[in-house]
Parts: structure tokens; C-alpha cells; sequence
């Protein structure tokens, strides 16, 4: 399980060419079993649009304190977004948002709700080298740092401009890692090493006999997992239990399915993904409409010795 699963996490967008990389960040979240709640700046939504990120987020996208179009509108309440975040990552950062992250101006509802927020905050600067060698952009960089706001370096390559050099945002892929292990560190037993042993001992008295004791092993499992999820590196060491043999089973089953797509179990059957696309549902106690993002499914197919295994016990 990813260290992000179940997390809520604040994805702001500012207005810079970089913007379409958060549009995979946002997927690299998801899969990862994260809660993302959208914010945009208003000239963000001049790069990517609010329909693609809340259809992948399956959520609302935010921009504006209140939509002016509607006459019931609602109050989009920054504080309450602040602090039902468990993260806050800006990616991209421009060189304008971070002046005012600095200078701790709220002119929007992404500032505002940065302001508010008290959990901890990632930013991803992504700007022309120029701008982002500009020694007043590098002071603003080093007060958020000051301020233990969390930088994610920019990277050195090609930019819009043509220019080659620092300025372009981080890959999502390393920003979810930067993310993940900056987590991590904050773990009780980051980094410890341990060992737990579970199930049952049989110690033979001769070639007959033996003496041992029925533990199923299901402590020692959960010992096991709870200390991974703190951040230890885990040695387990089992006894016979059915415990590792189911585990071992479905790790297996899914570790096969994600990388080939299909997986064959001879006699039993055949386990393979299909991508359902984004539909629109509806509830069906408020009959309100909204969009489903796509999503992986896995799909079953048994086979004949199985299926005749099951009508043969249904008939005896």
C-alpha cells in the first residue's frame, strides 16, 4: 500500500506552460489511493481546463471564492479546504505565485487557501531561466524554505522560450517520489530494521514426535504490517501458516496482472484489466448527475475444469 493511500491532498495550479504536467500529477495521485482536491488559479485555467482535472479527481475543480455566474451560488470556504488537507502541493509555482506566497498576499482562493492551511505545504517552481535565476525569485524561494514550506527543485532542460537550462517543473513521477519519501522520514521507525517471526515452531522430539503449538500467525502479521506502514525495513519469519501462502498468492496474482495485463492460472482460470472510461452516473436517491473518472477493473473468467468443479459440489 502507498505511503499516500487515504491521504487528503490540496493540488494547486498556477498559471504557467507547466500546467499540463498536473494533469498526470493528478493521475499519479489517484492511483495512489489519494483523496486530491483541485485549486487553479484563474490564469491556470488558460492552460488546462477545469472539466479535465474534475474528471480525473472526481471532484469539483475550485477557482474562485464563489461562481459570480450563479445566482445561489456557493461559498468556496478556504479555511475549511486548509484544514482538511493532509498536504498542499503547488505545482506549478510561478514566479508570481510564489512572490505573493511570500509576501503573503491573497488575492485568490489558491493564496488564501495556502494561507489558511496548516498542514505541510510542497511547491514546484516552474518558470523561464531567466526568471528563475532572478535574484529576487531565488529570495522569495529561500523565505518559503525560511518558512518550512518544502521546495521541490526545478529541473534543467528545454523550455518554452527555447532556452535550455533551470526552470522546468519537476516530472510528476518525482514529485510524487520527493513527496513519498519526505513522509517517510517523519515516520517513528523510518529506516530501523526489524524482525518479527510468527506462526507456529515444531521442534521434533524424534522421527514421530514433535512439539508445537497452533499460533495461526496472524499477530505477527499484523506486527509485520503495522511496522512497515511506520517505516521499517521488515524481515518476517514464518512458521507453516496459511497466512503468507494467501498473501503470497494474491501478491503474486497482482504483481502479473499489472505488468502483463493477464494472468492464466491453468484449471482455475484467467484474471485480466479492462479500462472502463469516464461515464456520466447518477445518484439514485438525489437523481444529481455527475461525471465517474475512468478506472482499471479486474475481470474474471473461470475456466471449464472450474466451472464443472463448482456445479459438481452444487450437486453433491
Amino acid at each position: 500500500m502507498s505511503i499516500l493511500s487515504g491521504k487528503n491532498i490540496l493540488l494547486g495550479i498556477s498559471g504557467g506552460i507547466a500546467a499540463y504536467k498536473s494533469i498526470f500529477l493528478l493521475r499519479l495521485f489517484i492511483k495512489k489511493g489519494a483523496n486530491v482536491q483541485v485549486i487553479m488559479t484563474p490564469s491556470a485555467k488558460d492552460f488546462v481546463t477545469p472539466l479535465t482535472l474534475s474528471t480525473l479527481s472526481n471532484r469539483p475543480v475550485y477557482s474562485e471564492f464563489f461562481d459570480k455566474k450563479n445566482k445561489n451560488a456557493v461559498w468556496n470556504n478556504h479555511v475549511d479546504l486548509g484544514l482538511w488537507a493532509d498536504l498542499f502541493i503547488i505545482a506549478p509555482a510561478t514566479s508570481n505565485t510564489l512572490s505573493k506566497m511570500a509576501s503573503a498576499r491573497a488575492d485568490n482562493l489558491l493564496l488564501a487557501t495556502y494561507l489558511s492551511s496548516k498542514c505541510p505545504v510542497y511547491f514546484a517552481p516552474a518558470m523561464d531561466l531567466d526568471m528563475h535565476k532572478n535574484l529576487a525569485n531565488q529570495e522569495n524561494i529561500k523565505k518559503l524554505e525560511d518558512f518550512g514550506k518544502k521546495h521541490i527543485p526545478a529541473n534543467s532542460g528545454f523550455l518554452a522560450s527555447g532556452l535550455k537550462g533551470e526552470g522546468r517543473m519537476s516530472e510528476p513521477q518525482e514529485i510524487i517520489d520527493f513527496i513519498s519519501q519526505d513522509i517517510k522520514k517523519e515516520l517513528k521507525l523510518y529506516n530501523k530494521n526489524v524482525m518479527i517471526t510468527a506462526g507456529p515452531t515444531y521442534e521434533s522430539i524424534d522421527a514421530v514426535r514433535f512439539i508445537g503449538n497452533f499460533s495461526s500467525g496472524k499477530m505477527g502479521f499484523a506486527l509485520a504490517k503495522t511496522a512497515s506502514k511506520l517505516g521499517a525495513n521488515v524481515t518476517l519469519i514464518t512458521g507453516p501458516s496459511s497466512e503468507n501462502l494467501i498473501d503470497d498468492f494474491l501478491t503474486t496474482i497482482v504483481s502479473n496482472i499489472k505488468s502483463e495485463k493477464k494472468l492464466k492460472l491453468s484449471k482455475f482460470g484467467t484474471f485480466s484489466i479492462r479500462e472502463k472510461k469516464p461515464r456520466i452516473g447518477r445518484n439514485p436517491k438525489t437523481k444529481e448527475t455527475k461525471m465517474i473518472s475512468s478506472r482499471d477493473v479486474v475481470l474474471f473468467k473461470p475456466s471449464k475444469e472450474f466451472k464443472e468443479f463448482v456445479n459438481l459440489k452444487d450437486n453433491g
